[in-house]
């Protein structure tokens, strides 16, 4: 018999009423011949519920024991299931994340999980129970011998399935939800939002980092190290659901690390790359639209483009293109300052260097480190970009054999880990926009006036880490019209931001002169599809279906198969359904 691990969300099981019906779908499966493990969340609200009564005896409760208190929520949901089961007839027990053997590090609040001991659920299988198991939870032993509760972070309860399924080696995980399964994009904003039949890993991971909450990045970032078929179905009606697929060899499981696996498995080079800035050009919609789709007419594939911050009725747009491109480049740049204003400049022999794995965004020590080891090694950098794959850097082609040297070391890369001048497979019948996902619990800040010499992004990305403080969209421009300064905007969330007033004066202690801006009310919008990278001109797409919405673009940042845009938070909806509408996502 296969064995099939089954979560269920909170809505899924948000009132007796549902958890009879969960039972019941459980017993048709089970009848089929699957073995089955379950996995549940809380109660509707109720991990809210627990939080806000904490809150309301102490604003800042100890970690210990409010992992103790929020891992309750879970317990109730699991004996209820339990009860209900065994009371239709059919084998079951209930498993607190400690019980079932989920070991995690000794951290409260976002623990990655380092082993699961599978001898006592495989033990109750083999006997014909159910076993259904608290997700969100795991524990680690403390250094006085006893076993001390922690929990995963939100959305946790998606890694606990993936992490036993990964385990146990299972046929598959399903994780069930009050959606369909994956969809274009929110269903509450766009109505006729169209169900993925599949997705890669890689596009979900960046979906799901900038707001598509369908699934937590960790769990898909177990699925894709390991090869382990995931599923997002719904609970409420038979369908196939969406499956994600792994594009990558399947990595061996570790023991005693299963989340822990090496974060950067490949460095990447491309070389003779060009920087074009356009400065002073008018902030206004449509703006990135004219410039990005001359570009495009002209055959021009534009790589990194970075739009960090702007002043008053002014604004900077960097981008990159490869050597072969600048004379028809500088002919397109030409004829954008003639008609919009403003200047150009372009700076040729660089290279893109970029470090590539799962979750390095949720990870903010992994973009510090590379800074920081580019510091150590004197070279200085001149863009930056970064998605949930990959962190990427312009610096000059000069600089490169020693970077190569010196990253490679510190992330323990071999030759056959690092790739110069990749040539991709094109793949035609990718899709260049796949999905759409909104973020509104985001804040912009900008670094204005740094300096501009090496260590000041390590400098700004290490405080950061240290304190704990999760940055998502990094870009680095430089303006023309600063002499040896630049300017560095991140995002974070709006929790992050509440708690980073002491690191930010920190990090301005050593920066004399700069200063820190909060920018307005904002959301992101990232449209997201591995076709992106082969395609010319998708940027271009995206701008022009915001300016025909005369919405004006905050921010941009870009990957191979994302681009985000940060607009203001009232115009937020309607740029998810205009970019859902301009590339026809229904169909």
């Amino acid at each position: 018999m296969s064995l099939l691990i089954k979560k269920f969300g909170g809505t899924s099981v948000g009132d007796i009423n549902k958890i009879k019906k969960i039972a019941q779908q459980i017993i048709e499966s089970r009848e089929i011949g699957h073995d089955i493990v379950i996995v549940v969340s809380a109660m509707g609200d109720s991990t809210d519920n627990l939080s806000e009564l904490a809150k309301s005896i102490s604003k800042n409760p100890s970690k210990r024991d409010f992992d103790m208190l929020l891992s309750t929520g879970e317990q109730v949901t699991i004996a209820l299931l339990s009860i209900a089961l065994n009371e239709f007839g059919v084998p079951a027990i209930s498993m607190t994340g400690s019980q079932v053997g989920i070991i995690t590090e000794s951290v409260h609040g976002k623990a990655r999980i380092l082993d699961i001991k599978t001898e006592r659920i495989k033990d109750y299988i083999n006997q014909g129970f159910v076993v259904i198991v608290a997700g969100f939870q795991g524990a680690y032993l403390s250094h006085n011998g006893s076993m001390e509760i922690t929990t995963l972070g939100r959305g946790g309860s998606d890694t606990s399935a993936v992490a036993l399924a990964t385990a146990l080696y299972a046929e598959s995980c399903e994780i069930y939800t009050d959606v369909c399964g994956v969809l274009t994009t929110d269903p509450r904003i766009v109505k006729n939002a169209k169900l993925l039949e599949r997705i890669s890993c890689e596009e979900m991971l960046e979906l799901a980092s900038v707001g598509a909450s369908v699934l937590h990045p960790r769990a898909v970032e177990i699925a894709r190290n390991y090869g382990t078929k995931l599923y997002v179905k719904s609970s409420e009606k038979e369908q196939p659901g969406t499956l994600l697929e792994s594009e990558i060899e399947p990595l061996k499981l570790n023991r005693g690390g299963l989340e822990l696996t090496k974060t950067v498995n490949s460095l990447e080079i491309l070389q003779n790359q060009v920087v074009i800035a356009l400065s002073n050009l008018p902030d206004q919609p449509g703006i990135a639209a004219e410039i990005f789709e001359k570009l495009s007419q002209a055959k021009i594939n534009v790589d990194l483009i970075i739009q960090a911050t702007h002043e008053e009725t002014r604004n900077d747009i960097t981008f990159t293109v490869a050597e072969e491109n600048l004379q028809e480049a500088i002919k397109q740049c030409d004829l954008i300052i003639d008609e919009l204003g403003g200047t150009y400049s372009f700076t040729q022999n660089m290279s893109k260097l970029s470090i590539q794995g799962a979750g390095i965004m949720g990870r903010p020590s992994v973009s510090a480190e590379l800074f920081e080891t580019l510091s150590q090694a004197n070279i200085n950098v001149h863009l930056i970009a970064t998605s949930e794959i990959k962190v990427s850097c312009v610096i000059d082609i000069r600089d490169i054999n020693k970077a190569i040297r010196f990253v490679s070391d510190k992330f323990k890369l071999n030759s056959n880990q690092i790739y110069m001048n990749p040539s991709k497979k094109i793949r035609k019948e990718e899709p260049e926009v796949r999905g759409i996902a909104l973020d509104k619990n985001q804040v912009q800040v900008s670094f204005r006036n740094l300096p501009d010499k090496p260590g000041v992004a390590a400098s700004i990305c290490l405080s950061l880490a240290e304190s704990n403080l999760i940055f998502d969209t990094i870009v680095q421009s430089e303006r023309s019209s600063k002499v040896n300064k630049k300017d560095i905007s991140l995002t974070m969330s709006k929790e992050d931001r509440n708690n980073a007033d002491e690191t930010f004066a920190s990090i301005l202690k050593k920066l004399p002169g700069s200063r820190i801006e909060d920018g307005p009310s904002i959301a992101k919008v990232s449209a997201v599809g591995s076709g992106m990278a082969f395609k010319v001109g998708t940027a271009g797409k995206i701008f022009r279906a915001l300016a025909n919405q005369k919405i004006n673009i905050e921010m941009i940042a870009t990957s191979e198969i994302r681009t985000s845009c940060i607009v203001l938070e009232k115009d937020c909806d309607i740029a998810v359904k205009a970019i859902h509408d301009f590339f026809e996502l229904d169909k």
